[in-house]
This record gives structure tokens, sequence and C-alpha cells, in this order.
């Protein structure tokens, strides 16, 4: 069942970079990518100082090829433009660390009421490298959910940046989809063009839009080589590796690998609202 605005809504893509909902940069690098492959050039800076404390969200300095310096600032951007004669905005930035609120406001400022919106998120889980890994997708919304064939989000707890914009969408009557990749924990430090691949399998099925980065289906077998020598190297991860992939191919249901990223995800939350 296809995902797409009503009218001349725009399907609509929100992605924050952050510890919150971006393991290993999956969201965030599906978000800039579509970005570049469907050339959607008319962009736009939110105005969003009072959001960030750069103790956790840092400025970065960046040079030119003759060494000068420049600042890049935490921030948000909003891209709008069109593939296939659709339109489509792809919102996509650092996650705010301050003022929730009026992030939320400012934020669901750039959606119209027409609009279809797409929640993009990562998050490391207990997953093996070596099988597909798996999309968990769920809605706010129940008819939606029953429309969609997914699951009605029904989590109580702490909640992200992320969780409290679905929830905003819904009070809003606006149709949102959350779609969350469960990327390897035993490899949080490096960005995973898997996970992003399979991130951008799940919008072509829900949304029915075409997804076309073909690089990533080579990142991905380079990351995942990459990954078996890493485990090859080390007794204990290998072994590791083994019971995950047990437990992958003993599940007796499909959704299982969903379920199974469904709950830690809901595990994240809450241990993050606990360590706060």
């Amino acid at each position: 069942m296809s995902f797409l605005p009503s009218g001349s809504g725009a399907l609509v893509f929100i992605a924050f970079e952050g510890q919150d909902a971006d393991a290993s940069e999956a969201a965030s690098s599906l978000a800039k990518d579509l970005v570049e492959v469907w050339a959607l050039n008319d962009a736009e800076i939110l105005d969003t100082d009072g959001f960030y404390e750069f103790r956790f969200s840092e400025p970065e300095i960046l040079r030119d090829e003759d060494g000068t310096a420049s600042i890049a600032w935490p921030g948000i951007a909003v891209h709008r433009g069109h593939h296939g004669g659709l339109p489509v905005t792809i919102i996509h930035g650092h996650e705010p660390g301050l003022k929730w609120r009026e992030f939320l406001s400012l934020i669901l400022g750039q959606i119209g009421p027409d609009d279809a919106v797409v929640l993009l998120g990562s998050l490391h889980a207990e997953v093996p490298h070596t099988r597909p890994l798996p999309v968990v997708a769920n809605t706010e919304d129940r008819a939606l959910a029953h429309e969609l064939d997914i699951d009605a989000n029904g989590y109580e707890g702490p909640i992200g940046i992320l969780g409290l914009l679905g929830v905003a969408c819904q009070w809003r009557n606006l149709r949102a989809v959350n779609l969350w990749v469960g990327v390897p924990d035993y490899l949080a430090d490096s960005p995973s063009p898997k996970a992003e691949l399979a991130l951008a399998k799940a919008v072509e099925h829900y949304a029915e839009i075409e997804v076309d980065i073909h690089v990533l289906e080579e990142e991905s077998r380079a990351w995942e080589l990459g990954a078996d020598e890493l485990v090859s190297l080390n007794p204990r991860l290998a072994e590791l590796v083994r019971a995950l992939e047990e437990g992958t191919d003993s599940a007796e249901l499909p959704e299982a690998s969903g379920d199974a990223i469904a709950a830690e995800f809901e595990r994240y939350l809450r241990k993050r609202g606990r360590d706060r």
C-alpha cells in the first residue's frame, strides 16, 4: 500500500544527526544522499540559534583548498524540489539539545496540511552484520497503521525528538510513519552503508518511490567484508556474531527481527531516560 501525500502535498523526509536517532549515521546519510541524487537544490537554512548545547553538538572547522578556515555551526536545512513529478521536502540537521517545544514548532512549520511525513531513524541493536538489517515501521495513526499493515505505536516512556515529532504530526492530523533500522552494536564506531541501504529499501516499499543510490550496493558489500575481517581477528566477537546469527536464523516469523528492533528501541529509550 502506497504512502503518498494527497492533493498538492509533498513527501517529507526528516532525519537528525546525533546520539538519539542516527546510529552509524544511517538516517542522516540517507537524507543527505536523497538531496544529492534527487537534485533538491532549493535549500533553506533555518534559524536555529538557541537550540544547541555546543558541548554535545560541536561546531566544525572546515578548510578550502588553500587552507582558509570556515566554521560550520549545527543547524537544520530544508531542501525542496520534485522527484518524478512528486513534490519532495527533506529536513535534516543536528538534533536539538534545548527548547524542544520551540524546535518542534519550527519543524512543523515547514510541513503543509496535505504532506505525508517519513521520520528516519537508526539505532544500535543486537543484530548480526551478516544478515539483512531489519527495519521496523510504525505510526501514531491507527487508521494509517491498518492501511499500511504496520504497527500502531504503543510505546510509553522517555522519548526523543523523532518520537515527539511523530506524536505532534498525529495531533495535527498529518500522515506520518516512523522507519527505524537496526545496526550491529558491536560496529558502533563506523558509518554503515548497509543500514542506509536497508532504510532506503524501506522507503521504496512504503512510499513506492524510487531511491536510486547505486553506490550503496557496492559500499554495503565493502562494509560487510570489512566487518568480516574485523570479526575474524577477534574470537570473542566471532562467537558473539555466531550467536546473533543463530538467533536470527531460528526466528520462525518473518517479522521477528522487526519485533526485536522495536523491543530494542524501547529498551534504549528507557535506559536513556534513566541515564539523564
